[in-house]
C-alpha cells in the first residue's frame, strides 16, 4: 500500500512558545523526552542544527531490546523562531516504513496568551496503520516532554 495519510497531534503546554522551541532544538533536552514509552534517545546520536538546511539526526533504542534501533535522519526545510520546524526525514528500522521515502514532519508552536502554547504535530505520508501507531506514539511522547518541562520548570523554580 502506498503512503497516502498524514497524522496530526495536537496538545496545549502551559509553557511560552519559545520553552518548547528550545526543547525541539537543543540536543541535550530532546535527548531527555524525544521518545514514545519503551524507548530511549541515545543521547550522543543526537545532532542537531536547526537553520534552513541544517541536520536532524538521532537514534532511539527499544529499552528492553537494544538491538532494535530507529534511525531518524533528515533536513530542515523550514525554521521559523518560534513558530515552526519541517523537517523532511528518512526513518530507517521501523517496520512498515520504507527509509527509501522521506517524510514531513511539521512543528508548530501556537501561542495562546498567558505562557499557554498549542503545539501542533503533522507528520506523514504514512499507511494507514503506520499513521495511527505514529500518532499513538506521538502522545506518548508528547506526555514526555510535559513530564521533561515539569522537571526543568520546578528546578527552575
Amino acid at each position: 500500500m502506498e503512503p497516502d495519510t498524514i497524522l496530526e497531534v495536537e496538545r496545549q503546554f502551559d509553557v511560552p512558545r519559545s520553552v518548547l522551541f528550545r526543547a525541539f532544538t537543543e540536543p541535550k533536552a530532546l535527548a531527555q523526552w524525544f521518545a514514545p514509552d519503551g524507548w530511549h534517545v541515545v543521547p550522543e546520536s543526537v545532532e542537531l542544527d536547526p537553520k534552513l538546511g541544517g541536520r536532524l539526526r538521532h537514534t532511539k533504542t527499544r529499552d528492553d531490546d537494544p538491538s532494535r534501533i530507529w534511525v531518524v535522519d533528515g533536513l530542515y526545510t523550514e525554521v521559523f523562531y518560534p513558530d515552526v520546524l519541517v523537517t523532511k526525514q528518512r526513518i530507517s528500522g521501523i517496520p512498515g516504513i520504507d527509509p527509501a521515502k522521506p517524510v514531513e514532519l511539521r512543528v508548530e508552536f501556537t501561542r495562546l496568551g498567558h505562557g499557554k502554547t498549542l503545539l501542533r504535530i503533522v507528520q506523514g505520508p504514512y499507511t494507514s496503520e503506520a499513521a495511527q501507531d505514529y500518532s499513538d506514539g506521538w502522545e506518548s511522547i508528547l506526555n514526555h516532554l510535559q513530564e521533561y518541562l515539569d522537571a526543568t520548570q520546578s528546578v527552575s523554580s
